[in-house]
């Protein structure tokens, strides 16, 4: 990190709301609503700048995600409509519509598994390959900007605490 991510900051939306809480709810542990707090702000900044970089491009935040995670497939970069929905944790009626607008852009395309026929293969057209790049390569030069105040072991440091609270997260017996 450098001096800048370490010196004391002004405070922050985050600050007046543990503040706030602090004032009206004493029981609520500070400490847990400001990493709470902070945990939501930095994802909300981070896909809303990432919004603002693929919505300059045509389409939206998910279209763009469900397009490198179908990158991320190797060729013929294809997966099901149950694969992504995971990947990008949408419902099915979120991924429907976006499959819906992606085709129609002629950014995917969608065929019948030749070994299951109730099963769908969504696939990128060479268009929705060149966009998909074009979007991943500029979302994380931006978040690599953002990131870049930090080095290498301050990021994966990080990471194995975001991990752990992920899984946590999505535990039922969290």
């Amino acid at each position: 990190m450098t001096k800048s991510d370490t010196e004391p900051a002004r405070p922050d939306l985050v600050d007046e709301v543990v503040r706030r809480f602090s004032r009206e709810r004493p029981d609520i542990d500070p400490v847990l609503l400001e990493t709470v707090s902070r945990l939501i702000v930095a994802g909300r900044r981070m896909q809303a700048r990432g919004a603002r970089i693929v919505e300059a491009m045509g389409g939206h935040f998910t279209d763009y995600d469900v397009l490198g995670m179908l990158r991320t497939a190797g060729p013929p970069h294809e997966l099901t409509p149950a694969e992504l929905m995971e990947l990008v944790m949408i419902s099915s009626g979120a991924m429907t519509a976006c499959l819906n607008r992606l085709e129609s852009a002629g950014l995917v395309t969608r065929r019948v598994d030749e070994s299951d026929r109730r099963v769908r293969r969504i696939a990128l057209t060479p268009m929705g390959l060149e966009r998909a790049d074009q979007a991943l390569t500029e979302r994380y030069a931006d978040a690599g900007r953002i990131l870049s105040t930090f080095d290498a072991k301050t990021l994966r440091d990080l990471n194995v605490v975001l991990r752990a609270i992920a899984g946590r997260a999505a535990s039922d017996d969290a």
